[in-house]
């Protein structure tokens, strides 16, 4: 049937149809529940970062809040546009565990579809740190030892 579909398609195509897109609408609902605040990860980011402390400003006036969010990182999580979400926001414990998670997701997705696999905890505390390419970054190497101490103490 998929290749029925893509012939027709093509068909289309070379004599000039254009064929409709397929839209798709999802609709994402997050409430507290689906996002793990226990968890040993993201308690050890939150303790490396400012030792769990929601108020807090850091890295020259940037970064905001418990897990030290940048605006970039609303952005790419997509809540921004998706639930309204702002960088002052980042000070609300429940929306930066929803930005903090939405991005951990952008960036297993991306990592599952450069290695096809997904990431360790320690390559995501070092992308947490470093970017998406941060797993891979020297100067990440640091803010790993830290985790794996916060991990083990917990």
């Amino acid at each position: 049937m998929k290749q029925l579909t893509a012939f027709i398609i093509l068909v289309a195509v070379l004599f000039g149809c254009k064929p409709k897109p397929e839209v798709i609408i999802k609709t994402i609902y997050i409430t507290r529940d689906t996002c793990d605040t226990d968890s040993d990860f993201i308690n050890a980011i939150g303790e490396i970062e400012t030792l769990n402390t929601d108020s807090l400003i850091g890295d020259s006036g940037r970064a905001f809040g418990r897990y030290q969010m940048h605006a970039v990182c609303v952005k790419g999580s997509g809540l921004e546009n998706l639930l309204n979400y702002q960088h002052k926001d980042m000070f609300d414990s429940i929306k930066s565990d929803h930005v903090f998670w939405a991005a951990m997701g952008v960036h297993c997705y991306t990592y599952a579809q450069k290695y096809g696999k997904y990431p360790n905890l320690g390559e995501l505390a070092r992308m947490w740190n470093g970017g998406p390419n941060g797993h891979k970054k020297q100067s990440t190497l640091n803010y790993l030892k830290k985790f794996e101490q916060c991990l083990r103490k917990n």
